[in-house]
């Protein structure tokens, strides 16, 4: 299948062992089979690229009308002492009402990070205050679990490649 992402060696999906959703319940791939899931690290603090980056998945989501239910969205928190349940929760409904968001101690986030080729940093500014630099990438997980592509901030200016690409994995089964 000729993609509009990058491709990515066909291996199963890294778990998110450590990690809780926004209701407190752990996230298991085997509840995901059958759909397309894409997987972005971001944080709820983020001033310009995972809006960006979330705007414009939830705008190549709602061009694929009926198929729309067979993608899940799946959102990882670098900060996890600010984005608390509620705040992902909110954040988080603002752009893809049904997107999953996880959050787990500060080493079980660095090891996952580590896992799914994302590189970050807490920055440190005046009076407390930081911001995170962090990968702005997004993977496309087939419904079979394996790992079909990935996204850069650039690839995702056009939300309709990704749309394409949606559209091929869920019709390819």
């Amino acid at each position: 299948m000729a993609l509009h992402g990058t491709p990515l060696a066909p291996i199963p999906a890294p778990a998110f062992a450590g990690f809780t959703d926004t209701h407190g319940r752990a996230f298991s791939w085997s509840n995901a089979r059958g759909r397309a899931v894409l997987v972005f690290f971001g944080y709820t603090h983020c001033p310009d690229v995972c809006p960006l980056t979330l705007a414009a998945l939830a705008q190549a989501l709602s061009a694929l009308g009926p198929l729309r239910q067979r993608v899940r969205v799946v959102f990882v928190s670098l900060d996890p002492a600010r984005d608390t349940p509620n705040v992902l929760r909110t954040y988080l409904d603002a752009f893809i009402p049904n997107a999953i968001g996880l959050r787990g101690p500060l080493s079980d986030v660095a090891a996952s990070a580590q896992q799914w080729g994302v590189t970050w940093r807490r920055v440190n500014a005046a009076h407390g205050a930081y911001w995170i630099d962090h990968t702005a990438a997004v993977t496309l997980v087939g419904p079979d679990g394996r790992l079909l592509a990935r996204y850069g901030y650039g690839q995702l200016a056009n939300p309709a490649g990704l749309e394409a690409d949606l559209r091929a994995a869920l019709e390819s089964r």
